[in-house]
């Protein structure tokens, strides 16, 4: 019985002295880059970069049933975003890329009932019991 010891050292040694593949030719003076020679992208920012960190905002409310919800400076626009706040519960809620908002309440039809404009420093809000009053907390 034959090793095949030598068969397989000789196919390694054939496909590790493969020629790479063909380089792309040098591009021209002033022509444009193309997808080989422009550099690589980084998802990471660079070390040392200023990077943009907003305060978590949530929101909070007491009142006995869902409160419907609108993110955006005016309900029904398109341009913000619905939500909906059970009773009791704490949510999460969106902010501006400058860490501002504005938080309405609205009816089930989306129709504005109140709202709070939050700046880049407040942190919560809160629908009181009766769901007539909506406010923020400022804190630094």
């Amino acid at each position: 019985m034959r090793s095949l010891l030598p068969l397989l050292g000789a196919a390694l040694v054939a496909c590790a002295s493969a020629p790479p593949p063909p380089a792309a030719p040098p591009a021209e003076p002033g022509a444009p880059p193309t997808a080989s020679s422009a550099p690589a992208a980084t998802a990471a920012p660079a070390e040392g970069a200023p990077t943009l960190k907003t305060r978590p905002l949530d929101l909070t409310s007491a009142c006995p049933h869902d409160v419907h919800l609108y993110f955006g400076d005016h309900p029904g626009d398109g341009q913000g975003q619905p939500g909906l706040v059970a009773s009791g519960a704490t949510i999460p809620v969106p902010r501006a890329a400058d860490g501002t908002q504005v938080v309405w309440v609205v009816d089930d039809k989306g129709f504005g009932l109140g709202n709070v404009h939050i700046t880049k420093h407040m942190r919560h809000i809160r629908i009181d019991a009766a769901c007539m009053k909506i406010d923020a907390d400022s804190t630094r």
